[in-house]
């Protein structure tokens, strides 16, 4: 950490303390390879480029997460507040600072970052900066650095939510350094408008490339005789109305969780227009609508428009509270203004949901156990779709009430929640028409899940990626007994399956997604024949870093798979280009084929084949390539 100081004030570079939470990671937990925490501290790759294991390195990437049957679709939201994002990243520095600068080390596919909020310890969010993500840049490492918006509050956390949907590969982040003042002088020295950040930024010091050009840039700002000269302009200053007005300016466009959060929390939803005989209760031309026609027009709306137009008069009020309007409700969408308050305020006017995404909702305390759980005992009844990843309040108790109240439920999300164990997730045993579950990073066990699906008979898609206590042996022997309709499974970074686990596999014809990577042990050659002959409907199946696949393992695809779309043998020692070419003659409906890290499969063969073959997305063959780990 490195500083300039001077009297009271003090401008610091840091550099991750810590990863407070995140949605994905191509890693599994207690390993280096990939994971979230290697954005800990000082860059040790940059400026190298590559697809190295020290880096951070999401799952996804492109639309091929999306295109397969284990991919659920958005609840609808036709005005989503910000455009939606893919993953987030939550980073903790030592010290709370006023930003200047966050600087982000890409060292393979860069452009994948979209949006950066700031917080302190959490409470309250302001936006720091959103863009789009950059497409065509050059394939070399790069340090990007945003154009932060100055903000009125010091923070400690930022949030990083990345969109991969347009990249043709996995990105990778090597660091995260956050360039910041303290302002800890006194207010009748220096004003908000006035402070040195405002300063750095006006004068673009921010912008300069070298922390030691930021560090001499700023030198001069808190020097005695410029703090000084701040003050004499200060008190010089008589009209601070157009500074006012572009920060009210900024907090309107940024959407920032005070000029927001305030609407929905606290005015929109649960308020009641007092009957007082106002004037400005009318309805105005609105009175002269059908109310079908009012309904049909509100529900193009997003949930602030519908707030704010709770406040304009009693008519209006009674339409936006008609709880056909909330049958399908995202959250995840807004998930910076969610709080207590808002599940308290929309729990009258949800009594007809059907749908809830609370995804990334309610982070450090800003919902708890109580009030969720009151919110599904009163609106939870006719829910089908509930989607709870990254929520942290989400207990045993919980688990209670949902399956106790959604007795409708098909489709049940809860990747990342780590405060559920046995007692928890046997409740949800009741849920009888769960079609739909992911489970992917708990701490499921396999006893549990045996229950489970001894009971859940409708069940189609199951999500088990990074559940490290489930032996997948087992677990394919329970899904061969009890689940023989299973269209996808999910078993990323599990371990112990074998070609016994295989062979229970293709006990379920109905296979359709089937995503193994690191998961598989041992030779598998003769349980793989068997999987694909008896699921033949499989489109997309991930055999990632299994070392041991060989050339007949791919004719066993090729022969049983024809509707095979998507295909995934990163890793592998022993195939050779000669079959991979059969591979790509006879799936005539394979759109991505990842042979990346394929010892025997050189660049000159994917260039060949790219142009041979341009309907398949082909990876591999990159000349920065690295060996896995």
């Amino acid at each position: 950490m490195a500083s300039i100081t001077t009297n009271s004030q003090c401008v610091l570079d840091q550099y991750v303390k810590e990863v407070s939470d995140f949605s994905s990671q191509y890693g599994s937990d207690g390993s280096i390879s990939y994971v979230a925490n290697n954005v800990i501290g000082k860059p040790a790759l940059y400026p190298e480029y590559g697809d190295f294991s020290a880096a951070y390195c999401m799952r996804s990437y492109g639309k091929w997460w999306t295109k397969c049957e284990s991919s659920t679709h958005p609840i609808d939201d036709p005005r989503p507040l910000l455009p939606p994002s893919v993953d987030f990243i939550d980073v903790r520095y030592e010290i709370a600072v006023y930003p200047i600068r966050i600087d982000f080390y890409e060292t393979y596919n860069p452009g994948s970052v979209v949006r950066v909020w700031g917080s302190q310890e959490g409470q309250g969010w302001v936006l720091l900066w959103s863009g789009e993500a950059q497409l065509g840049l050059r394939q070399v490492a790069r340090i990007f650095s945003p154009p932060v918006i100055q903000a009125d509050k010091p923070v400690n956390l930022l949030r990083i939510e990345f969109d991969q949907h347009s990249h043709s590969y996995y990105s990778a982040l090597d660091a995260i350094l956050l360039v910041g003042s303290t302002h800890t002088s006194s207010k009748q020295h220096l004003t908000f408008q006035e402070t040195i950040t405002s300063q750095i930024m006006k004068l673009g010091l921010h912008n300069i490339a070298s922390e030691e050009e930021i560090l001499s840039g700023v030198q001069f700002l808190l020097s005695e005789e410029n703090l000084l000269r701040m003050v004499a302009e200060e008190c010089e200053s008589k009209d601070v109305e157009p500074l006012r007005e572009e920060k009210a300016e900024f907090m309107d466009e940024c959407e920032t969780e005070s000029s927001t959060k305030e609407v929905i929390n606290d005015e929109l939803i649960e308020r009641k227009l007092e009957d007082s005989g106002d004037e400005g209760t009318s309805g105005g031309y609105f009175d002269m609508l059908p109310e079908e026609l009012i309904i049909h027009i509100l529900k193009e709306l997003d949930i602030r428009s519908l707030c704010r137009l709770a406040h304009t008069c009693k008519l209006l009020q009674k339409y936006t509270s008609d709880p056909f309007l909330y049958i399908r409700l995202n959250l995840k969408n807004c998930w910076w203004l969610v709080s207590n308050a808002t599940l308290e305020c929309l729990s009258s006017r949800c009594l007809l949901l059907q749908s809830l995404d609370l995804s990334w909702c309610g982070p450090y305390n800003a919902l708890d156990t109580e009030t969720f759980m009151e919110f599904i005992h009163t609106c939870g009844r006719q829910l089908t779709i509930l989607r709870l990843n990254n929520c942290h309040f989400i207990d045993n108790y919980c688990l209670y009430m949902i399956a106790n109240v959604c007795l409708s439920l098909e489709e049940l999300s809860m990747a990342n929640c780590f405060k559920v164990d046995h007692l928890g997730f046997g409740e949800l045993k009741k849920a009888r028409c769960l079609s739909r579950l992911d489970l992917s990073r708990t701490r499921i066990d396999f006893h549990t899940l045996q229950l489970l699906l001894q009971h859940a008979g409708q069940l189609r898609h199951l999500s088990l990626n990074n559940c490290t206590q489930l032996d997948m042996d087992e677990v394919a022997l329970t899904l061969a007994t009890f689940s023989r309709d299973l269209i996808s499974l999910g078993a990323w970074k599990t371990h112990g399956l074998t070609a016994r686990g295989l062979r229970a596999l293709a006990c379920i014809p109905t296979l359709q997604d089937l995503d193994l990577g690191w998961a598989l042990s041992g030779v598998i050659t003769e349980g793989l024949g068997e999987l694909v002959r008896g699921c033949r409907g499989l489109k997309r199946i991930y055999l990632t870093a299994l070392r041991t696949l060989t050339d007949h393992d791919l004719h066993h695809l090729m022969t049983h798979s024809h509707g095979l779309t998507q295909l995934d043998i990163m890793g592998t020692r022993n195939v050779t280009p000669e079959a991979v070419h059969r591979l790509l003659q006879s799936c005539q409906h394979l759109e991505l084929l990842d042979v990346s890290f394929c010892e025997q499969i050189h660049s000159t063969y994917i260039h060949q084949w790219n142009s041979q073959f341009p309907k398949v997305a082909i990876k591999g063959g990159l000349k920065h390539q690295v060996r896995i780990v």
